[in-house]
C-alpha cells in the first residue's frame, strides 16, 4: 500500500500502463507481418511489407517518446501540477538530449534530419529519468513561486502559458546544458542519453541476468505469500528491459536474423499454466477434492485460471500465508524456468519476439508470443509435471481441511 500510494511509483506504473494500447497495436501489426512473410511469401524488403510494418515503427518503435510524455503527465497529475504542460516539457527535454540533428547529403542537396535511433527501446530508460526529473524540477519551481506574475484580469489560458515559461526554461537549461557539457568534454564520444543508459544498465544487467531472474521469480512468489501483488511490483521494474528485449528480437525477426536469448524472457515461466504460480493443475485437483472448502474454491477458480487469472486461488484456497501450498507455489516457476532455459539453449522451442501485454487464455498466450506451435506443446507437457509438483502438498492440505470440516460439523451438532 505504501508503494502503490507513492506518487512516483504509481506514475511509473500507470505511465507505462497507459502505453499498453500502443504495445498491443504494435504486436498485432507484427503478427500480421510474420504471417505474411512465413505463410504468404511476402517479401520483407518490398513496398507492401514496409507499408504494413510502418504502424509498428510508430507504436513500439517510438515507445520512448510516448513514455516520456505519458509518465510526466501522470506524475504531474499526482502532484497536482499541469499534466499536459509537464508532458510537453519532458518531451522537449527528451528531444534535446536523445534526438540530435544530423546533416546528410541527398544528391546535391544538404539536409538536416532527426536521429530516430533513440525513439524506441534504446531510449526507454532515458525517457523515464527525464520524465520523472522534469516534473520534480517543475514542482520545485512552482512551490517557490518562480513565475511571471500577471494581472488578475488575464484569461486563465494565457496565465497558464506564462506560468509555464520559467519551469520549462529551467528544465531545458538543466538537461540541454548537461548534454552540451558532456558532448564538449568527451568531444562527441559520449552523449547524455548514452551515459544514462550505460549507468542504469549496470544494476539492471545484474538484475536481469539468468541467476538474477531466478532470484526475481522467487521474490515475486514471496510477495504473493504475504498478500502483496508480487506480479505488479516486480513487473514495474522489469517492464523496460522486457520491452527492450522483445523489441530487439522483433527487429531481428523483421530483418530475417536469428533471435537472441534475453534472461528476462524467463519471467514467462511464472504463469505458463493458470496465472502466477501455475495454479491451474491445483484447481483441477481441487475439483475432485473430498473437502467442501477446496472443492468450492476450485469450482470458482477453474474458469478464471484457464484465462491465467488466479487471484481466487491465491486468496481463496488460500496460498497466501499457507506454508504448505507455498512450497510448490515457489518451486514450480523455478523448475519451469529451468526447463525453458534448457530448451531455449538447445533451440528446441522458439524465443519470444511478439510483446503481448495482456492476459490471454492458457496455450494461446504461449503461442502468441512466439507464433511457434512447439511452445504450445511445451506448455501442454508442463501440465502433468506441474500436477506432480502440486499433488503431495495438495493432499497434505486437503487432509487438514477435511479434519477441520469434520470438527466443525461435530461442534455444530453438539450446539
Amino acid at each position: 500500500m505504501k508503494l502503490s500510494g507513492s506518487p512516483a511509483f504509481s506514475a511509473i506504473s500507470n505511465g507505462m500502463g497507459g502505453t499498453m494500447g500502443l504495445v498491443m497495436i504494435g504486436a498485432i501489426v507484427q503478427i500480421i507481418c510474420v504471417v505474411g512473410t512465413t505463410f504468404l511469401g511476402l517479401d520483407a524488403t518490398g513496398k507492401l511489407y514496409q507499408t504494413l510494418y510502418r504502424p509498428y515503427q510508430w507504436t513500439m518503435g517510438a515507445m520512448a517518446l510516448y513514455m516520456a510524455f505519458n509518465m510526466a503527465y501522470t506524475y504531474a497529475k499526482n502532484l497536482k501540477l499541469n499534466g499536459v504542460q509537464s508532458g510537453f516539457t519532458s518531451l522537449i527535454c527528451y528531444f534535446l538530449v536523445s534526438c540530435p540533428l544530423m546533416s546528410v547529403q541527398v544528391g546535391e542537396t544538404a539536409m538536416t534530419v532527426v536521429n530516430f535511433d533513440n525513439f524506441g527501446a534504446t531510449g526507454l530508460f532515458t525517457a523515464i529519468i527525464i520524465a520523472m526529473t522534469t516534473v520534480r524540477v517543475t514542482k520545485f519551481v512552482t512551490d517557490h513561486h518562480w513565475i511571471i506574475r500577471m494581472p488578475d484580469v488575464v484569461p486563465e489560458g494565457i496565465l497558464n502559458s506564462f506560468n509555464s515559461i520559467i519551469p520549462t526554461a529551467v528544465n531545458v537549461i538543466i538537461w540541454y546544458g548537461l548534454a552540451v557539457i558532456l558532448d564538449t568534454v568527451t568531444q562527441g564520444a559520449l552523449t547524455l542519453s548514452g551515459a544514462i543508459t550505460y549507468a542504469l544498465s549496470i544494476p539492471v544487467s545484474f538484475m536481469i541476468s539468468t541467476p538474477g531472474m531466478f532470484v526475481i521469480l522467487a521474490l515475486m512468489q514471496f510477495f504473493w505469500f504475504f498478500g502483496i501483488h508480487g506480479t505488479s511490483v516486480i513487473f514495474t521494474a522489469l517492464m523496460v528491459p522486457m520491452m527492450t528485449a522483445y523489441m530487439s528480437n522483433a527487429d531481428l525477426m523483421a530483418a530475417g536474423q536469428p533471435l537472441v536469448f534475453h534472461p528476462v524472457f524467463l519471467f514467462g515461466a511464472v504463469s505458463i499454466m493458470g496465472g502466477t504460480g501455475n495454479t491451474l493443475p491445483l484447481c483441477l485437483l481441487g475439483l475432485k477434492s473430498k473437502s467442501e472448502q477446496i472443492r468450492a474454491i476450485s469450482k470458482a477458480s477453474f474458469i478464471p485460471g484457464c484465462f491465467n487469472i488466479n487471484e481466487p486461488v491465491i486468496f481463496g484456497f488460500p496460498i497466501m500465508y499457507n506454508p504448505i501450498l507455498f512450497i510448490p507455489f515457489l518451486l514450480n516457476p523455478l523448475i519451469i524456468a529451468g526447463l525453458n532455459l534448457i530448451l531455449w539453449k538447445l533451440e528446441i522451442v522458439a524465443l519470444p519476439s511478439v510483446l503481448i501485454m495482456t492476459t490471454l487464455p492458457v496455450l494461446m498466450s504461449n503461442f502468441m508470443g512466439t507464433l511457434d506451435w512447439k511452445n504450445v506443446v511445451f506448455a501442454i507437457l508442463c501440465f502433468p509435471l506441474l500436477t506432480i509438483i502440486w499433488y503431495p502438498f495438495f493432499k497434505i492440505y486437503e487432509k487438514q481441511c477435511i479434519e477441520k470440516e469434520k470438527a466443525e460439523a461435530l461442534e455444530a451438532q453438539e450446539v
